[in-house]
């Protein structure tokens, strides 16, 4: 072989051992697919690379035998930064980052995946920004690091003298027989538990504590005992207490585990999702729920959920129309049809709105269940609650929607459940038009978290964010006051309005002292000068609520 096909063959080699780096048997596997695709004669390394990437996606090498490994495979090197970052990616992404960082460009990598997976250049872009984050190293440190890994090095390991390997074998035998003696069968993890499949039908508010388990494979012992294994194997976010399965089937050819934890009632449970695939096998996502309320999960990137036998009726939408185009989502055994992976561009924080019928076995109405879910995994997936009546019309719904997922009224990634509100809607000054005060009560651990902003009856944000006094309510159902700036062609204004409940207004700080008892508060600030409005500086000042009952609640703009 001669010098450049060396250098090529080393190229592929370190390509594909990246791509199978959490697999069994990386090292071996990878020399099997590199020398496959270093057969061909023609087209150079580029053409050698088209093959590799060909022989990953779709007929990688298998895994020897686990005797065969313990003698033959090397030990694995602790892994650099790049490396670490590429772990926590999926095996295609982790290809789509390693063709980048080869020299291609976005598009190119995208159409050398496309034809064995669907990838576009925003496919692409993500992956590189994702080990950009973890890592923190520019391109060429990135690049750096991958070029000066080489695993055909891990081979001059010095190998194992049979003696040595012997007395090994030995003492692993003798370890396992004393662990059986020593350990109490109460002690020895096994596989995970399942839910009786009607308990959900015995109280009319399910949470995830009455989920059942679903799926093809939920009676496969061997595999629901790997997937709980790996998850306790975990050292980022291990489960606490008892693991259950919700689901375990074959999705898109992989077999896909889905669990969480009982770590009690002071904190919400967790989710885990296991894939094994033919390039790898792993837990490859953990989510903290916001609450124990069962939502939709969404499964890896298959653009499926999963959906508790609760939840009927499912239909979807993109957030960023004018007026909801609801596609009805069929759910079999509790998976859900794939959704339009289009649908998942960079617009509207990558969300989509789902809305289901609940409908209790035990008393109780159906109603409504409406709920924002992303294609990653571990983002929150907030459930909301419209505080206003239910005969509220649904154009205002839907334009609260779109404000929050299209509008950034709300950062959804991390958020709990919200609830939306209209507590005013009326004519701004200065011809501004028919505009709505919102508000957004978030609900999570540490207590409400609320906001305001002015939309327009589309959904379009009229104003940046402001206060409300939901963080210091007992119940985010009882915001009774907002307040936001808004600009008009003129000038500033603050803008405040209260519910009901609330007596009058009254401003305090710079803009001086003004006091309404209506619903609304409107009062001129500082006129538009030449600076732009991100860096114009606008006056402190406080508003004070006074309640019927005598308390009060002060409430900030900014």
């Amino acid at each position: 072989m001669r010098m450049v096909n060396r250098e090529h063959y080393a190229g592929l080699m370190r390509l594909a051992y990246l791509a199978l780096d959490d697999g069994d048997d990386p090292f071996m596997r990878a020399r099997r697919a590199a020398a496959e695709a270093a057969r061909g004669r023609r087209g150079g390394y580029p053409a050698m690379r088209t093959r590799l990437v060909a022989i990953l996606l779709t007929d990688p090498p298998a895994g020897k035998h686990r005797l065969h490994r313990f003698f033959f495979e090397p030990k694995r090197t602790p892994p650099g930064p790049v490396r670490a970052a590429l772990l926590e990616l999926s095996p295609h992404e982790r290809l789509a980052y390693l063709l980048h960082r080869d020299g291609l460009t976005a598009p190119e990598v995208a159409a050398e995946l496309g034809t064995h997976l669907q990838a576009d250049f925003r496919y692409v872009d993500r992956a590189t920004a994702a080990v950009d984050s973890r890592t923190g190293l520019g391109e060429a440190a990135q690049r750096a690091e991958i070029e000066a890994f080489e695993p055909d090095l891990v081979r001059l390991r010095p190998p194992l003298a049979w003696r040595t390997a012997l007395a090994a074998v030995l003492a692993a035998a003798l370890l396992a027989v004393a662990g059986v003696v020593l350990t109490r069968p109460d002690d020895v993890p096994g596989e995970p538990a399942a839910i009786d499949p009607r308990a959900w039908q015995t109280t009319g508010t399910p949470t995830i504590d009455e989920w059942p388990a679903q799926g093809g494979l939920r009676h496969n012992a061997r595999l629901l005992r790997r997937a709980a294994d790996a998850w306790r194997a975990d050292r980022r976010d291990p489960p606490l207490g008892r693991v259950i399965v919700l689901y375990a089937g074959t999705v898109d050819g992989a077999s896909l585990v889905v669990l969480r934890d009982s770590p009690g009632p002071r904190e919400a449970p967790s989710v885990a999702q296991y894939f094994e695939r033919r390039l790898s096998r792993g837990v490859e996502s953990v989510r903290k729920l916001g609450t124990d309320a069962g939502q939709l999960i969404m499964l890896g990137m298959t653009w499926r959920y999963l959906a508790p036998p609760w939840l009927r009726d499912l239909r979807a939408a993109v957030p960023s129309g004018r007026s909801p185009d609801w596609m009805p989502v069929a759910v079999r055994d509790g998976l859900s049809d794939p959704l339009p992976w289009h649908w998942f561009t960079p617009r509207c924080q990558n969300y989509v709105v789902f809305q289901m019928t609940f409908r209790p076995a035990v008393g109780g109405l159906p109603r409504t269940v409406t709920q924002f879910a992303s294609h990653n995994p571990q983002s929150a997936a907030p459930q909301v609650w419209f505080q206003d009546p239910p005969e509220q019309e649904e154009r205002f719904r839907w334009a609260a929607l779109h404000a929050v997922a299209c509008e950034a009224a709300a950062s959804l990634s991390e958020s709990g459940d919200l609830r939306l509100g209209r507590l005013w809607r009326g004519e701004l000054p200065d011809g501004g038009g028919r505009a709505t005060l919102l508000t957004v009560d978030e609900s999570s651990p540490e207590g409400a978290r609320g906001r305001s902003i002015l939309i327009s009856d589309a959904g379009r944000a009229l104003s940046e964010r402001g206060g409300t006094n939901s963080g210091t309510t007992n119940s985010p159902a009882q915001t009774m006051a907002a307040a936001v700036w808004w600009r008009s062609s003129r000038r500033w204004h603050l803008v405040a309005a209260a519910g009901p409940r609330v007596a009058r207004l009254k401003t305090v700080g710079e803009l001086g002292s003004h006091e309404k008892k209506a619903a609304l508060l409107v009062v001129p600030g500082p006129r538009v000068g030449g600076a732009p409005p991100e860096t114009a500086r606008l006056p402190v000042v406080h508003v004070v609520a006074y309640e019927m009952d005598g308390d009060r609640t002060v409430v900030s703009p900014s």
